[in-house]
């Protein structure tokens, strides 16, 4: 029987024409907020409880957890009350001044997900002077915790752990990459995508590569969200330690050990905003914050490479998921 989860992936690459005017690069963008959940973690949501169901993971009846800061939440909550499963998921209630999850907390609730906002202070004393990577690494640690519990104490939990799944990069080698090689047709010179949880950037770079060995690769940093310095300083992992959660491999020490990465480009929230702005106006793409910080990186890479160089990235999300934060939307992954 054909559902709507068949018609996740496929999604359309096209050429910018507008914003990359006079750069003589050809930048080319993958049109992930066409996904009927209306981004690119359907991909991820559906192949990671596709992978848990053949292995016996996730049983009829169960129910998805996992926390999320954006897209994850939705994706899952999509993906799994259409399969006929409970979902539980674990947001933040505050990462920055300008962040409202209101939005991606409405859309997984009108999927059917049970969603709960977590206030750090509840769970930290003297919470509020925690800066940079080590608030960061302590919000997620904690939702991470939750997650394990839940799994823990109910056999019927499934936690996706989408940072540490390998079944997320997974779902990006075996489609995403390979629906790229297809649409591109002829050579590609870069990639450019979010470092995110690891798994877009990972995936599509290992399918690209078995075509391109000398593809240049950028991953992309918001300056407010360090999810990889997290990572490569082991504070998620202290953190983690600290409140009693278990000890995890991310898929971003994939990305750091295999040395994925040419280039780390990071980007300021006014920049991608702005230029998030310019693709709904002058591209027609109704696209989020992440979606421009991609651009962004990518308009930083071509003007390193020869001309005529081809360089593709992702439109991750569709606008309307920051509207609460309107008009001041706020890059985070």
């Amino acid at each position: 029987m054909t559902t709507i989860l068949d018609h996740i992936g496929n999604t359309p690459l096209l050429k910018l024409n507008h914003v990359t005017e006079d750069l003589g690069v050809d930048i080319f963008v993958k049109c992930e907020f066409t996904n009927p959940g209306g981004s690119i973690k359907d991909r991820m949501a559906l192949c990671m409880i596709e992978e848990a169901e053949k292995r016996g993971d996730l049983k009829p009846g169960g129910t998805i957890v996992d926390q999320s800061t954006g897209n994850t939440g939705p994706a899952l909550s999509f993906v799994g009350n259409v399969k006929g499963y409970k979902v539980q998921i674990f947001l933040p209630a505050q990462l920055s001044s300008a962040y409202n999850s209101a939005d991606r907390i409405r859309i997984a609730r009108l999927y059917g997900a049970n969603v709960t906002p977590i206030d750090l202070n509840e769970f930290m004393e003297d919470a509020d002077k925690l800066q940079g990577v080590e608030r960061a690494a302590s919000f997620v640690a904690i939702r991470m915790k939750q997650c394990h519990d839940l799994q823990q104490n109910d056999p019927s939990n499934w936690w996706a752990n989408q940072l540490c799944n390998v079944d997320n990069t997974r779902a990006h080698r075996e489609n995403t990459g390979r629906e790229i090689l297809e649409q591109m047709d002829g050579r590609i010179d870069g990639w450019v995508a979010s470092v995110g949880t690891g798994g877009t950037l990972l995936g599509v770079t290992q399918a690209l590569k078995e075509e391109y060995p000398d593809l240049k690769v950028a991953g992309v940093v918001p300056t407010d969200d360090p999810r990889i310095e997290w990572v490569r300083s082991r504070a998620v992992h202290k953190a983690l330690k600290k409140f009693g959660g278990p000890d995890l491999r991310f898929l971003i020490e994939d990305v750091l050990e295999g040395e994925v990465m040419d280039q780390e480009i990071t980007i300021e929230n006014a920049d991608a905003k702005n230029m998030a702005d310019r693709l709904c106006q002058e591209e027609g793409l109704y696209c989020g914050m992440s979606s421009g910080a991609n651009v962004c990186a990518a308009i930083k890479m071509a003007k390193t490479m020869e001309k005529g160089s081809r360089i593709v990235t992702v439109i991750v999300d569709r606008r309307d998921r920051y509207a609460a934060e309107y008009p001041n939307e706020h890059y985070v992954v």
